[in-house]
């Protein structure tokens, strides 16, 4: 038995499990969430002020380059225990870990002498105290006894701080008992710990002289730094102006119910509570309203809408797309039945006055190498004759119809994730992009075939989900926009979380819309079908009928996924 409770609680299998998941973590330079309230990695943490669950790791800051004055990153690991906002007592707290320390030790030694290593462990681990992080050999020294009990100074934390430096991978176990210890610590002070629900890798912008072109003062650029975040947690300038004006004062407020925000963005709550935090909305008996700086900020807003919207549209644009995880069911290569194209690797002579276009450096090193044998130059050089381009790769457009459900079930995130989706294809292709959304007992076309960036805007705000599953529907109208259009080469992107759930021609729902499904094969368009475990089953059987494909994810939340999905297939489309 151990004086530490995570260590009498699992058993050496999970023990050496946990330390191999902290190795990997740290050995990809990658934050992981420990436990239910803590965020372990070799850099920074911020706390997402508009959702406090979700907690930043901001990948260009080392921890041990900004809060330990260390040379070289990758040395110290931070480690924060979230909490609600509360003035945490140090003394209680230093003494508890240094006593976790001590009895670590004497368990994973057995009896072995222990008083070097620990002093050793007491210099690489430090807390914060007040405003600066402290050795825990300096925290336990008669003279800093003093300052720890005071100089807190009242001031209220979210979480409590651990750096450790030069940790060997050997005592890795050692975190999740310091997390532990401080854990049931903020217990004891009656100090309740936060859920962190996910994490986010990102880099932390430089500050930068930000958008002078737009006229802005200096006192205007935390309202745009404010206004870009908050359209970027919601979906645009648009939903931020109607939440804020919902909260404004007088006999006019709330005009649009926040039920359709809702539908659109998800829960609301956290975005609210974080709003008022930063001291834009203030609690009030009867009602909720907006403060002076909420007030400017919102006329800030209307002011520069366009200005904000362009803003997300460059965002959108360089979005950079990860690799996502997704099972793929194939059924075609969904090649374009025109196969004219050349692949990049094969390569021809340089037409005679034409600009050189993509050279084909290996290509052109080779033919000048033969040259210099054949007519014995004295020396290697490259001529316009030995010159190789790559043949151009002849494509074919894709138009883009998404098909989308629209029932109840894809509310909040999901529905936003979609909507994301269809902006960014619009954004970075030249395609025509088109939207059918199938909800209640019917379905409608959202968006026709266009390049129109105002339509698409305004079909995408339309989409609030609500009611049941018609996918028969959705497959007939489809159809139907496709054969009436002048549609190049097009690609249909079916994207669902359930099974259908009401008929078109009669009352079996399934048998409806495998029927529809078949009536894609009497057009030019291809089907892929992307939705998650439940329904996997029924999309294959659905896109066996149309020759489609299909792709199976976690959840329908991950819009970098989707957009990965949706590129590759359209790649293949273009061939």
């Amino acid at each position: 038995m151990s004086d530490i409770f995570i260590l009498d609680k699992l058993t050496a299998e999970q023990l050496e499990e946990i330390e191999q998941q902290i190795t990997t973590s740290l050995a990809q330079k990658q934050g992981f969430i420990l436990g239910e309230s803590t965020v372990v990695s070799y850099c920074l943490h911020s706390v997402n002020p508009f959702q406090p669950e979700e907690i930043r790791i901001l990948t260009n800051k080392d921890a041990g380059q900004s809060l330990a004055q260390q040379k070289n990153p990758g040395r110290v690991i931070h480690i924060d225990i979230y909490h609600e906002p509360a003035v945490v007592k140090s003394r209680p707290l230093i003494l508890a870990l240094a006593q976790t320390v001590k009895a670590y030790l004497h368990f994973r030694l057995k009896g072995k002498e222990i008083e070097s290593l620990l002093r050793s462990l007491y210099k690489q681990i430090a807390v914060r105290a007040g405003d600066n992080s402290i050795s825990l050999e300096e925290l336990l020294s008669p003279v800093e006894k003093q300052v720890t009990d005071t100089e807190d100074g009242g001031k209220k934390k979210n979480h409590v701080h651990i750096l450790i430096t030069d940790l060997l991978p050997a005592h890795y176990t050692l975190i999740p008992c310091l997390v532990d210890t401080v854990e049931s610590e903020l217990l004891k002070q009656e100090i309740e710990i936060r859920k962190v629900e996910n994490i986010v890798h990102v880099e932390k912008r430089e500050e930068t002289q930000p958008l002078t072109f737009i006229g802005l003062r200096p006192e205007e650029y935390k309202l745009w730094n404010l206004a870009m975040s908050l359209s970027t947690i919601l979906s645009g300038p648009d939903d931020v102006i109607e939440l804020l004006q919902n909260f404004q004062p007088g006999p006019f407020r709330r005009k649009q119910p926040l039920s359709n925000l809702r539908n659109r963005n998800g829960n609301l709550r956290g975005l609210i509570l974080g709003m008022t935090e930063i001291g834009l909305i203030k609690r009030g008996w009867f009602a909720d309203t907006l403060t002076k700086e909420g007030h400017e900020l919102l006329n800030f807003m209307l002011q520069h809408k366009n200005e904000l919207e362009a803003q997300l549209r460059r965002m959108i644009r360089k979005l950079p797309v990860p690799q996502g995880k997704y099972k793929s069911i194939r059924n075609t290569h969904l090649k374009s039945r025109q196969k004219q194209y050349s692949y990049v690797s094969k390569t021809t002579t340089l037409m005679k006055d034409t600009w050189l276009g993509s050279i084909a450096i290996p290509e052109t090193m080779i033919e000048a190498a033969k040259k210099k044998i054949i007519e014995k130059r004295p020396y290697y050089r490259i001529t316009r004759e030995d010159i190789r381009v790559h043949e151009q790769e002849i494509t074919q457009p894709v138009d883009m119809c998404l098909v989308l459900d629209g029932s109840a079930s894809m509310v909040g995130p999901k529905m936003k994730a979609l909507r994301y989706l269809v902006e960014h294809l619009f954004l970075v292709t030249r395609d025509k992009v088109a939207v059918v959304v199938f909800q209640g007992r019917q379905a409608r076309v959202a968006v026709p075939f266009t390049r129109n960036y105002s339509r698409l805007k305004a079909g995408l705000k339309s989409l609030q989900p609500q009611g049941l599953t018609p996918l028969a529907d959705g497959l007939v109208q489809t159809v139907k926009l496709i054969k009436n259009r002048q549609v190049r080469n097009p690609l249909l992107i079916l994207i669902t979380d359930g099974i259908p759930t009401t008929g078109k021609w009669t009352i079996n729902a399934k048998e409806d819309a495998l029927k529809a499904a078949e009536k894609i094969k009497e057009t030019r368009a291809k089907l892929i079908c992307i939705g998650v475990a439940s329904n996997q089953e029924f999309l294959k059987e659905l896109a066996e009928k149309a020759d489609g494909n299909v792709y199976i994810l976690d959840n329908l939340e991950d819009h970098a996924t989707l957009i990965e999905i949706v590129h590759k297939e359209r790649r293949n489309r273009r061939r």
